[in-house]
């Protein structure tokens, strides 16, 4: 998305959420000068099908912005769920 980010994230459990994403905001402001909001959403993955409609959103959202005309035609997807 051209004004947020969507993605599906794991950390290792010893380290807290809000730290990891912490720093993973600092580096890209740094490197790539990204101006960030200060907080951001987060939900928690219960079971397989919440983690498949999740990705499934995740996959359609430029869809439904408008800004393709199908899934596969959206270049910055990484996926490694099937």
């Amino acid at each position: 998305m051209p004004d947020h980010l969507h993605a599906l994230l794991a950390f290792p459990p010893n380290k807290r959420m809000s730290d990891a994403i912490s720093t993973w905001k600092g580096f890209h402001s740094k490197r790539h000068g990204v101006i960030w909001q200060l907080n951001y959403f987060d939900h928690r993955i219960r079971s397989d099908g919440e983690l498949d409609e999740k990705a499934a959103y995740i996959r359609q959202n430029p869809v439904a912005k408008n800004l393709c005309l199908s899934a596969e035609d959206w270049p910055w997807v990484t996926s490694c769920i099937s």
